[in-house]
């Protein structure tokens, strides 16, 4: 479809594409500040996002009404390049090096839903039909993605700086820690989803032609239970529930049948008894987990938090494998009532509460709903849909996978290990690393932002009030260490 540039009766630019015109032929900008006026824009809008608005009059009248909102225009036609008749914050047009979801992560941070407004423009959508669609699709899509995310951090921001405090406890002792080496061999990403069961045979064939086999914590006990025993456990939820899923693969360390490593978010609940694993620690790439992992000299290996243990352990499979790269049980869908694989960790919960009129049948079923009800799968799936890896990733989920003969490398050899020395005091020493963070002019402003989200719901931060704030709530940890020595 061909656009032209033509003048409207005000000398302004208009845009003809076929027949029809994108703005008005009379004039533009009194056409742009009518629209504005009828959408009644009110709040505390922080982030305003264009779908396709064409030449950009809206952006004038917008600017006067929200001069501190960050104004993004998103297109569907690179023919608007260059071509804004006032220049938005940030622009993406086709053929940009990245894609609309990553864009937008880029330029948006977790925000709550009704401080982002997302603005069509509908003479956009008679000319462009399906690809403007598309693109408010993949904008709702990512607004709903932000808001969860940031309603998540809310919750759960204090929980995860404690526990990135209380992780602090591994490195007292000697630790083993794992670093990767980037192999050849074929990767598997093992989900907990239903659809896990089906996939087994394959996973097996794959793994005897020397795949590396990666399981988010939630799927151990499927796979254990099928005879699989994963190389890499990936743990990233900061619920003290998420302790549960692990206690299988801790037995079976225990009985030293494999070198079984745990990759862990630095802000995940771990069980006080996971220095015996073989440790592969990673950061969200936030300053504050930078800094933990600079404090006790850990690898430089980060991941960002995308609310799904399922994206950081495929980002770990895509980072540390150069083969070919499988998933199974990653499916953010159910199976009538089933909604995880077989046995799960949390269903000894739902059977030890079920009674005579509650059955176990009926628990299951509004377990199911509740899921359902929260939207959260939706938001996933449309996550991994949007991502354009630069390597093909193929599901095993179906059972049908043609494996071909492997390299003969086997997953463990992308392990190189190490062995660290227990540090002294390591919740003091994390404590003042961050204290001086917060005091330093360099890292100040970052650190503080950062920890305001995560400890006062995104209050202006104050770093004498968020110095004596971490020091509240690492208390009970520093004095449990100054007991031991």
């Amino acid at each position: 479809m061909e656009e032209t540039l033509v003048r409207s009766q005000c000398g302004l630019d208009t845009v003809l594409v076929g027949q029809k015109t994108i703005h008005s032929r009379y004039n533009p900008l009194t056409e742009a500040e009518r629209y504005i006026v009828s959408l009644n824009l009110r709040g505390n809008i922080q982030y305003i996002i264009l779908a396709e608005c064409g030449l950009c009059y809206l952006i004038q009248s917008l600017r006067r009404r929200f001069p501190g909102a960050k104004i993004i225009s998103l297109h569907v036609s690179a023919f608007y390049r260059g071509k804004s008749a006032a220049p938005p914050d940030a622009e993406w047009l086709p053929g940009s090096p990245v894609n609309r979801g990553v864009f937008l992560e880029n330029e948006v941070d977790d925000t709550e839903a009704d401080k982002i407004k997302i603005i069509e423009w509908r003479p956009s959508a008679a000319v462009y039909g399906e690809e403007y669609l598309n693109l408010v699709k993949d904008i709702a899509a990512f607004v709903k993605r932000s808001d969860a995310n940031k309603r998540t951090r809310s919750a759960f921001g204090r929980r995860w700086v404690k526990n990135v405090i209380k992780n602090c406890f591994l490195f007292n002792n000697d630790t083993n820690m794992v670093l990767l080496k980037r192999s050849d061999s074929d990767c598997v990403v093992a989900g907990a989803g239903p659809g896990l069961e089906c996939a087994y045979e394959a996973i097996r064939r794959l793994v005897k032609c020397g795949a590396l086999l990666i399981a988010v914590s939630s799927a151990v006990s499927a796979l254990l239970h099928a005879g699989l025993r994963p190389d890499i456990i990936v743990a990233c939820d900061g619920g003290n529930w998420a302790l549960l899923h692990l206690l299988e693969a801790v037995r079976l360390f225990c009985k030293k049948e494999a070198p079984v490593a745990l990759a862990f978010n630095l802000s995940a609940a771990l069980p006080s008894w996971c220095s015996a694993f073989n440790l592969l620690p990673f950061s969200d790439g936030t300053l504050f987990q930078n800094l933990a992992q600079k404090c006790f000299n850990m690898p430089p290996l980060s991941f960002p938090q995308r609310g799904t243990v399922g994206a950081s352990a495929l980002d770990l499979a895509l980072y540390v494998s150069g083969g070919t790269v499988y998933m199974a049980g990653i499916d953010f869908s159910h199976r009538d009532i089933r909604t995880h694989a077989k046995p799960y960790t949390f269903d000894k919960i739902l059977f030890d509460s079920a009674n005579r009129l509650r059955p176990l049948y009926s628990l299951q079923f509004e377990r199911a709903e509740m899921i359902n009800a929260s939207g959260a799968n939706g938001i996933y799936a449309d996550w991994f849909a949007s991502q354009n890896y630069r390597r093909k990733i193929y599901s095993v989920t179906d059972g049908n996978v043609v494996v071909e003969s492997g390299s003969g490398k086997r997953g463990a050899s992308v392990f190189k290990y190490l062995k660290k020395n227990r540090v002294q005091m390591p919740v003091t020493r994390l404590v003042t690393v961050l204290v001086n963070a917060l005091e330093a002019p360099d890292t100040g402003v970052k650190l503080s932002g950062e920890l305001s989200e995560l400890l006062v719901n995104g209050a202006p931060p104050a770093s004498r009030g968020l110095r004596e704030e971490l020091l509240r709530i690492s208390e009970k940890y520093r004095d449990v260490e100054a007991q031991n020595g």
